[in-house]
């Protein structure tokens, strides 16, 4: 090695300032990812991500300064990233673990999750180690690019939109202010791309050996400064000041079918943290129990409702089993259903005219971009098209949704008498009967393994111990009413400083040992005391997700974001399924069941199944799933059909936005015969088609042509001037370098296609875009 060389590699020949530039802007990346703690609302799990930056911006740089290639030091880095960051995610839950203890530690952690996901078909997973590896690998992988980008391409400005892009989705989803890290990030791009811009200029300064290369870096650099600190400047100011939105509303309507496609794959990704909530609420077909409830103050619908109508609990979707964490819904088909046709007929949940009235009301959705229909009760009949999700072999209600939900609906829903000559009273339902059906007692009674610690436990044996009941309807309201005990429990939608791991510590336990949380915290912990209350008969519970019942103006019902609710329905045969609301803090909205007189015997059934008895007042040609359906119905297709023409769409618009870049960085300023050959050679070399040592300028136009042959009278101008520039000494007037440009532009879209081209060759050894470009 001479004495140059090992002076570059100490060195970089773009300077401390532009080495310590790029650090800056990748670590205000990690420091901006970790500020909203992604993982369940803890934020030390990712404080390991400025490592992530650090090591991936080393190799990024180490790469080009040691001679790699681009594909070269991206494979090493990926596995330098594969071998550090699991590492790193190991510290981060077991701080100065053994290396190998750490690594396996990441290594369980992430196979429970693929086990929990793909495996076991679970909505979601209790394991958070693997987020902090997908996180640092992002981190780790963005900072690499970035400085490969400005150290061996010499595009700062990719690397700026890169980290910029990554920062800005970051902002998006979280509603903590991040406005500083924007700033910084900003000041840092802004004098690296100047930076960089000097650079370019001292080369070509020294190239042609005209005046002191240092005197431009200075101009540039002053000029720079003083123009980054104003424009800084400037934009606070103006942040501070303004106070209109001219670009709200700019994407109304545009992300509702994005939302389905995020609904879809969020099961993958953690929750808690600083989530901005401004997106309206959807609940899906999981109801995770995270750090932090709704609080967002937007308006979710409207809602036109009957005059004197008493207000109700607006349901969306109901879930069957809980998987500690959480709730899912198991084994669901769906239904189609035609506009105006009953929704359950058929079903066990069809409403029976004697427990129930109906009411008709029409919603008008806001900020609630989900399509599971609201309804104030049972639903039974719906304006539009419409696919109702049942559960089980039975067909229990899940759901209905409907294409049309955005643009709203009407729907006509059934809910429960509760008046004096009602047949629902408090003395009936502790005379009903418990023998429950075989399929209720198989889907609502299950309490998983961990959901019952020695803290929840306790609090059942208090309960029962102070309330002393002896049926079903009675242990339901003493734990409701012990529950809505503010004097027990503490009501709160943020508990993201509550030390459950939720691996290990189910919610029910947690909830039971620090007597604090929200409504998904209450209903949780009433479904599985009530499912554990009575071992030899559990009772039947399932977890229901809506609203509360909003404000109320005229006949206009106005409900927020920060309405969403869960509460509990528990079964009682003869009667369904009866709402009960242990929310404390003055939240929850429990129903009011008057004793009624008293009954010494089960009331007459009006939908008293035994086990395994078919109901007889079912209606004939109902909306049953076909046999041999498979738990899916013609109805389902469409929602892949739909994923699909999204996917397309998004494909389409990445390769028009990747043309359209590739045309935008076109040739500016000076461009010379030499350097447009460059630039079609680097541009092909990027698809694996660089040229052999061997081939002659218009062998490997030609080579070129063959295999996109719409560009080939732009190759043969670039290949023309270069042979006739370099071998013949002929300098190009300014027609000609117009064309010559016009060319070299077009190339840059034209042989994108060798993208999609088989590779047939290799690339040659030590044929790298690197050496082109020093040709």
């Amino acid at each position: 090695m001479t004495p140059s060389d090992g002076r570059r590699l100490r060195r970089p020949e773009e300077g401390w300032l532009t080495l310590g530039l790029v650090l800056l802007i990748v670590l205000i990346l990690a420091w901006a990812v970790d500020d909203p703690g992604w993982v369940n609302g803890k934020p030390g799990l990712t404080d390991g991500l400025a490592w992530c930056a650090v090591l991936g911006m080393t190799v990024g740089l180490l790469g080009p300064k040691v001679g790699w290639g681009r594909w070269t030091t991206h494979l090493i880095g990926a596995l330098f990233a594969g071998l550090l960051i699991p590492i790193l995610a190991g510290w981060a839950f077991a701080p100065g673990a053994p290396v190998a203890e750490a690594f396996h530690r990441t290594a369980e952690g992430t196979v429970n999750a693929y086990l929990d996901i793909a495996w076991l078909g679970r909505q979601f997973t209790q394991q958070e180690i693997h987020y902090v590896l997908v996180l640092g690998a992002l981190v780790w992988g963005t900072a690499q690019f970035a400085a490969y980008a400005v150290f061996g391409h010499r595009r700062p400005l990719n690397a700026v939109v890169m980290v910029g892009i990554v920062l800005l989705v970051n902002m998006g989803l979280t509603s903590r202010d991040q406005l500083p890290y924007l700033v910084a990030f900003t000041g840092a791009s802004l004098f690296l791309l100047i930076e960089m811009h000097a650079f370019d200029e001292r080369a070509t300064w020294v190239r042609r050996r005209i005046g002191d290369p240092g005197a431009i870096s200075a101009v540039y650099l002053r000029g720079g400064a003083v123009f980054i600190v104003a424009a800084l400047f400037g934009s606070m100011l103006l942040t501070q000041r303004a106070t209109s939105a001219p670009l709200a509303g700019a994407w109304e309507g545009v992300n509702d079918q994005l939302i389905g496609v995020g609904v879809t794959i969020g099961r993958l990704f953690p929750v808690g943290g600083d989530i901005r909530q401004g997106g309206g609420v959807s609940f899906g077909s999981q109801a995770r129990i995270a750090g932090r409830w709704f609080s967002d103050p937007g308006i979710a619908f409207e809602a036109s409702v009957p005059a004197g109508s008493e207000p109700q609990l607006w349901r969306a979707a109901t879930y069957d089993t809980f998987v500690l964490g959480g709730w899912e819904q198991t084994d669901v088909s769906s239904v189609p259903v035609e506009p105006g046709m009953p929704l359950l007929a058929g079903s066990p949940e069809d409403p029976v005219p004697e427990l129930t009235r109906e009411v008709k009301v029409s919603v008008r959705p806001d900020g609630y971009h989900e399509d599971l229909v609201l309804s104030p009760g049972t639903p039974t009949f719906l304006d539009q098209q419409a696919n109702v999700l049942q559960t089980g072999t039975d067909g229990w209600f899940a759901g209905v949704r409907t294409p049309g939900a955005r643009d709203g609906y009407t729907v006509t829903a059934s809910v429960l008498r509760l008046d004096d000559q009602a047949a629902i009273s408090g003395n009936r339902l502790r005379a009903a009967s418990v023998d429950y059906p075989a399929d209720i007692m198989a889907r609502y009674t299950d309490v998983p393994v961990g959901a019952m610690g020695p803290y929840a436990n306790e609090l059942l044996s208090t309960i029962l111990q102070s309330a002393k009941p002896t049926n079903a309807y009675d242990t339901a309201v003493a734990i409701e009413s012990y529950l809505k005990d503010d004097t027990h429990f503490s009501y709160s939608t943020d508990v993201r400083d509550l030390d459950c791991d939720p691996a290990t510590v189910s919610a029910v336990e947690c909830f039971a040992h620090y007597r604090k949380g929200y409504c998904l915290h209450y209903a949780s912990t009433m479904a599985i005391l009530l499912r554990e209350a009575n071992p030899s008969n559990p009772i039947p519970t399932r977890l229901v997700q809506g609203f509360l019942p909003g404000t109320r103006t005229g006949t206009v019902d106005t409900v927020r974001n920060l309405d969403a609710h869960a509460w509990v329905e528990v079964y009682f045969p003869g009667y369904g399924w009866i709402p009960f609301d242990p929310t404390g803090g003055n939240v929850g909205t429990p129903n009011v069941i008057k004793a009624g007189p008293r009954v010494s015997a089960v009331p007459a059934p009006f939908r008293t199944l035994a086990p395994d008895q078919p109901d007889p007042t079912r209606r004939i040609g109902g909306n049953l799933p076909q046999a041999g359906a498979g738990g899916t119905t013609p109805g389902t297709g469409s929602d892949g059909r739909g994923l699909m023409i999204v996917l397309a769409v998004v494909l389409g618009v990445l390769v028009l936005a990747a043309a359209f870049a590739a045309w935008v960085r076109g040739p500016r300023g000076e461009l010379s015969p030499d350097a447009a050959w460059r630039a079609m050679a680097a541009s092909a070399s990027r698809f694996g088609f660089s040229p052999r040592p061997t081939q002659t300028v218009y062998e490997y136009a030609a080579t070129l042509g063959e295999l996109v042959p719409g560009a080939r009278g732009d190759l043969d101008v670039v290949a023309t001037a270069k042979v006739e520039t370099t071998y013949a000494g002929v300098r190009l007037g300014g027609a000609r370098l117009d064309v010559l440009r016009a060319a070299t532009r077009r190339l840059r879209v034209s042989l994108l296609a060798l993208l999609f081209r088989r590779r047939g060759r290799s690339r040659p050894a030590g044929t790298t875009r690197g050496r082109l470009g020093r040709r």
